[in-house]
């Protein structure tokens, strides 16, 4: 399990016969750290994808460059999406036109029912005259009962007519309805493929090429914020149950070699990842007034769990057997309890005095 360097400063005594196989047990401050690698990101960042597949049409914006929320970023084309919405719109034409009281189509119905009508009232005058007729005896019956035929048959024309003109009337317009909603639908499709930011920001990364072939899920950029960074650190599982929210961080990167920053754990996620044993853990970075930081930077973090002041501490290379010490003047090794431990010193809770000698 790798473990950080200490930043105290913790200077051993040696032996004055050699220097180089003996050393000293002493007091002094001594820090229990957790080591984790990650990655320096700007806050709020996120990769920019497609939700279809196209062909890219331009590409509005270039690395480097400052966005805002709704600031056109990439318009991807797709020659499908475009004929549906061509048909979508022929549609909607052909719909309203169907639609129109005037239209060809209601205007026919219309007349039929006009025909129809005036045929009913023709029958229905025909018949109440012919009923007057046969009342004084003067039409025969056999008259009488087709005038009657007639009128019940052009009744029932003109409501089947009205019947017809009000149900296509009232079909065409839900048609017309779902032909709108399948061109807004194709509308919004369009949308989809001109991808705007949703935040204000910074341009840290563009991949395709103008005229690239794009899928779903494929990154093609990368926005964030350009004043404010976060750390994503990689914490070993052995080790992520000893951090916090709120423990402080120290973090150092390769660009920067004599600088340390500083940060706070903000957000520790509950899995292990099972490939790489380690868990993700977040933390705030102060960047100390370096306006050249860039997305991706290694990062390696110092994470301060403990801190024992005036311990008894021994260098770790003089323990054996993973909790014993050979002490001058003593043939056989002497167990001792540990505390808390760096890459170069372990505390000693048991078992040593603060003058004895070790040998290695």
């Amino acid at each position: 399990m790798k473990r950080a360097l200490l930043f105290a400063s913790i200077v051993f005594a040696s032996a004055c016969a050699d220097k180089k196989n003996t050393a000293q047990v002493v007091r002094k401050n001594i820090q229990h750290a957790v080591y984790a690698s990650g990655k320096l990101y700007p806050l709020n960042h996120y990769t920019v994808i497609s939700k279809f597949p196209g062909y890219v049409e331009k590409i509005a914006v270039h690395p480097g460059d400052s966005v805002s929320t709704g600031t056109l970023l990439i318009s991807i084309r797709n020659e499908v999406n475009a004929l549906n919405l061509e048909s979508a719109r022929n549609l909607l034409t052909l719909a309203r036109q169907n639609a129109d009281e005037n239209g060809p189509q209601l205007l026919g119905l219309k007349n039929e029912v006009a025909a129809a009508e005036s045929k009913y009232k023709l029958d229905s005058l025909t018949f109440s005259r012919t009923a007057e007729l046969g009342k004084q005896n003067a039409i025969s019956k056999q008259a009488l009962d087709q005038a009657s035929t007639q009128f019940s048959i052009s009744r029932n024309n003109f409501q089947h007519a009205t019947e017809n003109f009000l149900n296509s009337q009232s079909r065409l317009k839900i048609e017309m309805q779902n032909a709108q909603n399948m061109l807004q639908a194709q509308q919004s499709n369009v949308n989809d493929y001109k991808i705007l930011s949703v935040m204000t920001g910074k341009v840290y990364d563009v991949n395709p090429q103008t005229g690239d072939l794009v899928g779903p899920q494929v990154p093609l950029m990368e926005i964030g914020d350009p004043k404010n960074f976060e750390v994503e650190l990689s914490v070993d599982e052995t080790d992520v149950s000893f951090i916090h929210p709120g423990e402080a961080a120290i973090f150092t990167i390769d660009a920067f070699p004599d600088q340390v920053f500083h940060g706070i754990i903000r957000e520790i996620f509950p899995k292990v990842i099972a490939a790489t044993k380690t868990a993700r853990v977040k933390a705030s970075f102060d960047p100390d007034g370096h306006s050249f930081l860039y997305t991706g930077m290694s990062v390696e973090a110092n994470i301060l769990i403990e801190e024992k002041k005036n311990a008894l501490v021994i260098p770790r290379e003089y323990v054996r057997n993973g909790n014993q010490v050979k002490v001058k003047g003593e043939d056989s090794l002497r167990t001792i309890r540990k505390g808390i431990e760096d890459l170069q010193y372990i505390e000693v809770l048991e078992g040593l005095r603060g003058d004895e000698i070790l040998l290695k």
